[in-house]
């Protein structure tokens, strides 16, 4: 992979759209890269999703963090393999947590997950419960309102839909992205 090492007003035709390594990534430069390589992010994403909407709105929340993230980050190859590489990432992810939560919700079902309660197990769902609430607060606008109707409303995938005007498969996506995000970070409750 090649490294970008460039000093500004040098560029060669494959680093042309890595500028921000230096400088932060303005407007212009953001609609240019958004309108060069979105389908291809999209492409990546739908070949591991195989589902248009989600690969859409994984899309579309990868260059949100581009582009709010743009004065921090970073990028030391062109801006079209780092794109790729996160779309790839992003894919994973979403299928990594979309089995992992479909798991936990057949294994709750049929009745193989056993509990008890007792003083300490109570004390430790409290603190497990105020992190996630913290947590909770740190995600993105859309994500943390999908994670909250279901979770502290109740409401069901296709009610939370309806409600946000959204595709059940978006808030799918939302809900797996939340519990993605709580589950990294609530790695001692484990």
């Amino acid at each position: 992979m090649e490294k970008f090492n460039q000093v500004p007003g040098s560029q060669s035709n494959q680093d042309r759209h890595a500028l921000f390594a230096s400088h932060p990534m303005d407007e212009r430069s953001f609609e240019h890269t958004y309108r060069t390589c979105w389908k291809n992010v999209y492409g990546i994403i739908f070949h591991y999703t195989r589902d248009e909407e989600i690969a859409e709105e994984i899309s579309q929340d990868l260059f949100a963090s581009l582009w709010e993230r743009r004065e921090r980050l970073v990028i030391k190859t062109t801006i079209e393999q780092y794109l790729n590489r996160a779309a790839k990432l992003e894919a994973f992810e979403y299928l990594r947590t979309s089995s992992s939560h479909r798991a936990h919700i057949n294994c709750a079902l049929q009745g193989h997950c056993a509990g008890y309660n007792c003083t300490e197990e109570q004390v430790l769902f409290k603190e497990l419960h105020g992190n996630v609430n913290l947590l909770v607060d740190q995600l993105p606008c859309r994500c943390r309102e999908v994670y909250r109707l279901s979770q502290e409303q109740g409401l069901n995938n296709k009610a939370i839909a309806l409600a946000l005007q959204i595709s059940e498969k978006t808030v799918e996506y939302h809900l797996y992205k939340a519990i993605g995000f709580l589950r990294n970070n609530l790695q001692e409750f484990r």
